[in-house]
């Protein structure tokens, strides 16, 4: 009998430390949700790194991402992605080639860096992982995991306690590959150029009109 209580005990222990740290991820979430949104513009640089141990992966790059409202760039070395809301434009830089295609917003799988600000409102579970400073800094580090099944099994989200900012996003994917993007500058309320891509700026540029 006193294994069993000391048993129910444990259990009733855990479940409590649970509830009070999906609480505060919730919490912290909420705030950095806050904050992003009031954010005229945000403009990131940022290292992005690709591993998949089973399949001996391990790729490195940079990149830069601009966002306002429904409209973003997303600038790699071999691609770069501009959105107006509306219409989609994926330039592939050594192919010198662009595919221009229509941009439904209410489409779930649309391709939106919005997405990784305000996902966790309402589409994924959070759970607490830990607290820790590093190089000084206080910093969070919160799992979301999609309430419906995906091709992405967990986000992991490093986030800066004092700035309520995101350092550090990876995501986990179903095939063993880890999607990590460290973000090295974080500027906000900027005036940023049109989201549109206009092909007098690149000669000779092949057009793949899909709409």
């Amino acid at each position: 009998m006193k294994k069993i209580i000391t048993l129910f005990l444990s259990i009733c222990i855990s479940l409590t430390n649970a509830i009070g740290q999906d609480k505060l991820a919730t919490d912290i979430l909420a705030k950095l949700s806050e904050t992003t949104k009031i954010y005229s513009s945000i403009s990131i640089e940022f290292d992005h790194i690709f591993t998949n141990k089973s399949a001996g992966i391990n790729e490195k790059s940079r990149g830069k991402l601009d966002l306002k409202g429904e409209n973003f760039r997303i600038d790699m070395p071999q691609q770069l992605i501009i959105n107006n809301g509306t219409t989609h434009w994926i330039y592939l830089k050594e192919m010198n080639e662009v595919q221009i295609m229509d941009y439904d917003l209410e489409d779930e799988d649309a391709l939106s860096p919005n997405k990784l600000f305000t996902v966790y409102d309402e589409d994924y579970k959070s759970a607490y992982v830990e607290a820790k400073s590093v190089n000084g800094v206080r910093i969070h580090i919160i799992d979301l995991f999609p309430k419906e099944s995906g091709p992405i099994m967990k986000i992991r989200l490093t986030i800066n306690a004092l700035k309520s900012q995101i350092s550090i996003l990876a995501l986990y994917d179903k095939n063993g590959g880890i999607y990590t993007y460290n973000i090295k500058s974080f500027k906000t309320n900027q005036e940023l150029p049109p989201f549109n891509f206009n092909t007098t700026n690149y000669p000779d540029v092949e057009v793949i009109d899909l709409r």
